[in-house]
């Protein structure tokens, strides 16, 4: 890799690590199979800017995050039950950790789409790109997600 491409992978780790390690955390579960995944992603990266340039690199690392943890969670044995406290890493407030907290209580397929939309700022469109879902599922996720975080505020 050439200077100047290793500024560019640099550049990318730098503004997206954020991103990229939340999203691991939220969708793994645990701060261990969020390492894991976190530098597959970054390795994923890093071997395809070697091969040429990515044209949307949010939403490629998004789409490789979520593959790599799924890829994790699916071969790995796991309990059931999540120290969620190691999330408190990602959060910057504890308003933000209860939300994330909330957000981890719901089932994955709301789970993705909640946090794409609101913490990743992500359009309709776009999650349906990277999720590789037809746009109206997603906006039925986003409904239902809402209605089960609602219900969870409420309690």
């Amino acid at each position: 890799m050439d200077k100047k491409s290793e500024k560019i992978y640099a550049d990318i780790v730098e503004e997206f690590s954020d991103m990229v390690t939340r999203l691991c955390i939220v969708h793994t579960g645990n701060f261990t199979d969020a390492e894991d995944c976190y530098q597959n992603v970054f390795f994923k990266l890093f071997n395809a800017l070697e091969k040429g340039s990515i044209p949307n690199v949010k939403a490629w690392l998004i789409k490789v995050t979520l593959n790599e943890c799924r890829s994790v969670l699916r071969y790995r044995l796991r309990k059931n039950t999540v120290n969620i406290s190691e999330v408190t890493a990602a959060a910057e407030d504890k308003r933000e950790f209860e939300m994330l907290e909330l957000i981890y209580g719901l089932p994955p397929r709301y789970r993705d789409v909640i946090y794409l939309y609101y913490y990743e700022q992500l359009t309709i469109e776009e999650i349906s790109s990277v999720t590789r879902t037809k746009e109206n599922t997603v906006k039925s996720q986003l409904k239902r997600g809402r209605e089960k975080l609602k219900g969870l505020l409420e309690e």
